[in-house]
C-alpha cells in the first residue's frame, strides 16, 4: 500500500494527475529558454496555448 504525503499532513489537496507528459514539459521549457519571451506566463499563454495548440493538445491551463 502506498501513502501520499498529502494524506499524512491532513491538508486537502487535489489528487488529479498531470495530463502532460514529462517530455512535453521539458520541450516547452527548453524552447522557452531559447526564445525571446520576457516571462514564462506570456510565452505559455500566447505561444504554447495560441500558436502551438495543435502540437500540445493536452496543455494544462495557466491559473496563476
Amino acid at each position: 500500500m502506498y501513502l501520499r504525503l498529502s494524506d499524512m499532513d491532513g491538508r486537502k489537496r487535489r489528487k488529479c494527475e498531470c495530463m502532460m507528459s514529462e517530455s512535453e514539459i521539458m520541450t516547452i521549457l527548453v524552447c522557452y529558454h531559447f526564445g525571446t519571451f520576457a516571462n514564462f506566463k506570456h510565452y505559455y499563454m500566447l505561444f504554447i496555448k495560441g500558436h502551438l495548440a495543435k502540437d500540445f493538445p493536452s496543455a494544462v491551463s495557466y491559473n496563476r
